[in-house]
């Protein structure tokens, strides 16, 4: 490049450097754009071009270091300035930031927690010791953020905090004392936090625990032929209401028509002993004394084999008739033969030329459904065999696990409710049992309830979660669940200012320490800490925990060293 592109090129490049005050790295680049142009003007002349087209060539270069120029030129003199990468990114500016709290996340005009007296705060904080809270609303009605009189929850709060060992704050925290708060009504309304109101509703306190529906076992029969034999007849089908005493099925058992046979056999002996024994009563003076001892010793072991072959037969579950003595034997024959069974079932047999001897029903025992059933006609059963399972289905039998913490707040009779899984309807029931040893392999206490099942729809065999109700109250002040935060030192609820939604008021939250109580799927009872008709942050309350920690972030445990009680 020759002496004088060199010049020019320093020329235009001091050019640039007055137009931008603003350091822009485009030197290398403008070094670049002037070889090739001045390249382009100096060259001395080669063969087969003319100046003119050399210099028409260079006219798009020329051009757009003249446009250059003449940005820069105006940008110097109207004072242009590139925007800094913090007011791109939306971040206050300097001068912004003199005016900004950034600790409490307001501006300093308008920050409550700098200037107490813009909206003035608890300097000393009083602690309840019946509701183990700081700064007690129950107790000083007058902190309620409530426009009136202040509704104080209608029912005993510090018995049901003692009834339970509960959830306890610290007393040394003292976070409660922050405001948190916005910048005006719109900045609320972006942050996304919901609010609701404080409200009483029915809230029952319970221990909440996965249970097992089964029939009450004492109304359970499992049904079994007394002897070995033959299934005879099957006249029930599985799933079968029965009444106490119907003949479920018949045993055809050769052991019965022994033992019947023998009682057949053993009256006409007795009776005939008896008639042998009157004649000789009446013959005393002819018959010898020795002979009339032998037959009266006679007629005693007559009614001895009368009495064992009885017995027999009422070990098999036969009730015995009177006067079986006074029959004939064809009449024995046939009450032998229909023992146990109903006169029209007895019928029915001898007119089919069935009946027999060895006949011994199954009788149901109770009045039931047949739940289980594995017996079927014509096959060989045993004694130590079920056939058949006959429960009661209501009441049912409830039985839960609970923890051996748990125990002690169980008494009998405590209401139990239960919903089946999959189900909607809940049954109620009491507490019937508590076991009095551990289980070895879980480690927890078995309990059982008693459900009412009138209606048939529990089902045996099924799970479902199953409530020992410890405390029911009807009126229980209650919050979202969403409203409790908690750092491990307390538990608050962030409460609206009572002012909130006024004209050029202070967009404040107060921090509530709370006591809580029973817990249902969507809200929490507040024993202590919020009254009803309070506005309370719901759904986004974990940014308002946030805020809080970050203001007491350095303060040391528990926010600063507050009294002790």
């Amino acid at each position: 490049m020759s002496p004088t592109s060199i010049s020019l090129s320093r020329l235009i490049r001091s050019k640039i450097e007055i137009a931008f005050p603003i350091r822009v790295r485009l030197e290398s680049l403008a070094d670049g754009f002037l070889e090739i142009a001045m390249s382009t003007l100096t060259t001395g002349p080669k063969p087969g071009r003319s100046l003119v087209r050399r210099f028409w060539n260079s006219m798009p270069t020329l051009l757009t270091f003249g446009m250059l120029v003449a940005v820069g030129w105006t940008g110097h003199h109207l004072g242009w300035k590139l925007p800094k990468a913090s007011e791109l990114r939306g971040e206050v500016t300097t001068a912004r930031k003199a005016e900004w709290c950034a600790e409490h996340s307001v501006p300093e005009a308008i920050c409550v927690e700098c200037n107490a007296k813009r909206m003035p705060k608890v300097t000393k904080p009083r602690w309840c010791k019946e509701h183990g809270v700081s700064e007690c609303p129950t107790c000083h009605p007058d902190l309620a953020q409530i426009a009136g009189a202040a509704k104080l929850p209608q029912y005993d709060t510090v018995a049901a905090i003692n009834q339970f060992d509960r959830t306890e704050n610290n007393s040394r925290c003292k976070k409660f004392l922050r405001r948190v708060q916005f910048e005006s009504q719109a900045a609320f309304d972006k942050s996304g936090i919901d609010i609701d109101v404080a409200t009483e509703r029915p809230m029952v306190e319970a221990l909440r625990i996965n249970g097992e529906l089964g029939f009450d076992q004492s109304q359970v029969a499992h049904l079994s032929s007394r002897v070995p034999g033959t299934v005879f007849r099957v006249y029930r089908r599985l799933g079968d209401s029965v009444r106490a005493g119907d003949v479920l099925a018949l045993v055809d058992s050769l052991d019965v028509g022994k033992a019947k046979t023998t009682l057949s056999k053993s009256l006409i002996h007795w009776e005939h002993t008896i008639r042998t024994l009157t004649n000789a009563r009446k013959n005393v003076d002819v018959i010898p004394r020795q002979q009339l001892r032998e037959i009266e010793h006679d007629t005693e072991e007559a009614e001895l084999e009368v009495v064992t072959a009885q017995q027999a037969l009422i070990n098999l579950g036969f009730e015995l008739p009177g006067g079986l003595n006074k029959q004939d034997a064809q009449q024995l024959t046939r009450t032998l033969q229909c023992l146990g069974l109903p006169q029209d079932l007895c019928e029915k047999l001898s007119a089919k030329g069935s009946m027999t001897m060895n006949l011994i029903p199954l009788v149901a025992p109770q009045d039931g459904v047949i739940v289980e059933m594995d017996v079927v006609a014509g096959e060989v059963v045993r004694s130590e065999r079920s056939l058949l399972t006959l429960a009661k289905l209501n009441p049912m039998w409830l039985t839960l696990h609970v923890k051996q913490e748990d125990s002690e707040r169980l008494s009998l009779d405590q209401k139990v409710k239960f919903r089946p899984d999959g189900g909607q309807r809940e049954v109620s029931g009491q507490l019937s049992f508590v076991s009095p040893s551990v289980d070895e392999q879980t480690r927890t206490i078995k309990v059982r309830a008693v459900l009412n099942n009138q209606s048939l729809g529990l089902k045996a065999n099924s799970f479902g979660t199953g409530w020992i109700v410890l405390r029911e109250e009807p009126k229980a002040v209650t919050v979202p669940i969403d409203a409790l935060q908690s750092d491990g030192d307390c538990q608050i609820v962030f409460v609206r200012d009572k002012d909130f939604l006024k004209k050029d008021s202070f967009k404040v939250f107060h921090a509530r320490q709370v006591r809580v109580g029973a817990r249902s799927d969507t809200h929490i009872e507040v024993l202590a800490g919020v009254l009803p008709g309070e506005i309370v942050a719901t759904k986004g309350s974990a940014s308002l925990r946030a805020e809080l920690l970050k203001s007491a972030f350095g303060e040391g445990c528990c926010g600063g060293h507050g009294h002790e009680h």
